[in-house]
Formats: C-alpha cells, sequence, structure tokens
C-alpha cells in the first residue's frame, strides 16, 4: 500500500511539473493575468486543483504579475484607438478589472489623451480611405461607424472629422 502510495504521489508530482513548466512557456513569451493563465492551462487539460497551486506557486516567486499584464493591455487597447470607457468594460470581461484612474496614468505614461487618441483615429481611416472612396458621405458613414465601434461618441468623432476633412480638402 506504501508502495501504491508513494507511485501516486510521483505521478502527481510529475503532473505538477508538467503543469508548471507549461505555465513558465506561457510567461516567458508575455505577461498573462491569472485568469487567463488558468484559461490557458484548462486548455491544456490539467485540473482545477493542481491549477490553483501553480498559481499559487507563481505568484510566490513572482513570476505571475498581474500588474504588467494591466498596463500591456491597456497600452495595446490604447494604440488600437479603444476609449477609455471600452478599455475598463474590456478588463473586467478578462476579470481583471481596471479603474479610470489607471487608464489614464498609462495614457499620461505613453503620452496619449483621449483627443489626441480620437484625433488620430479619424485621421488615419480619413487617410487610407480618402482617395479609394468617391462619395465623401460614404466615407464620413464609414469613418463614423469606425470610430464608434472603438467606443468613441458619435459628436466628438463628427467635430474631429468635419476638422480632418477641412484641412484635407484645402
Amino acid at each position: 500500500m506504501a508502495a501504491y502510495k508513494a507511485a501516486f504521489f510521483i505521478m502527481e508530482n510529475e503532473t505538477l511539473k508538467k503543469c508548471y513548466n507549461s505555465a513558465l512557456r506561457h510567461l516567458a513569451r508575455k505577461d498573462y493575468s491569472e485568469y487567463k493563465l488558468k484559461q490557458k492551462l484548462r486548455d491544456k487539460g490539467y485540473e482545477g486543483a493542481l491549477i490553483k497551486e501553480v498559481i499559487g506557486i507563481l505568484l510566490e516567486k513572482n513570476y505571475l504579475r498581474e500588474d504588467l499584464y494591466k498596463e500591456a493591455r491597456i497600452k495595446g487597447l490604447l494604440r488600437k484607438g479603444y476609449a477609455f470607457n471600452v478599455i475598463e468594460y474590456r478588463m473586467s470581461q478578462e476579470m481583471c478589472p481596471v479603474s479610470e484612474e489607471e487608464i489614464y496614468a498609462v495614457a499620461d505614461e505613453v503620452g496619449i489623451s483621449k483627443a489626441s487618441q480620437l484625433q488620430e483615429l479619424v485621421e488615419k481611416k480619413v487617410r487610407i480611405d480618402y482617395d479609394f472612396v468617391s462619395d465623401k458621405l460614404k466615407l464620413k458613414d464609414r469613418v463614423l461607424r469606425y470610430a464608434c465601434l472603438r467606443g468613441h461618441p458619435i459628436g466628438e468623432v463628427a467635430r474631429a472629422y468635419e476638422n480632418i476633412i477641412q484641412e484635407f480638402e484645402a
């Protein structure tokens, strides 16, 4: 009976090592939140208790840094042109809630403000589509839809569009 328990412990220890190494491979590529890493390990077929134990070890060794994940994710979403409230919502969907203050702090660090972000987003879309869309009303609709899908208010988008179109036509 003792040999059976020893064999079971060794087997469990091996699966723990495999799970731990798998988690390390994921973390070596990029930062993950605790929730995302749990999903990755669950997708690999590891059990909940084992995942919990591995996550505990990673947190203890300070390998799993949720603060770095949050910062990187916020920067990525800001660069893609998502509005601040959409970033807050998407992070909460990833079980990694952030406050508006955290988003503003990262935006200041990167040098992005709400107005500059919207201006850049609209300008980029107009610059890309201006020569290809013959009907300028369709261009306006396309730009408005593009920015609104990223969470920006339609009134602000329309004002930014008018300013940029005046520069293009001048």
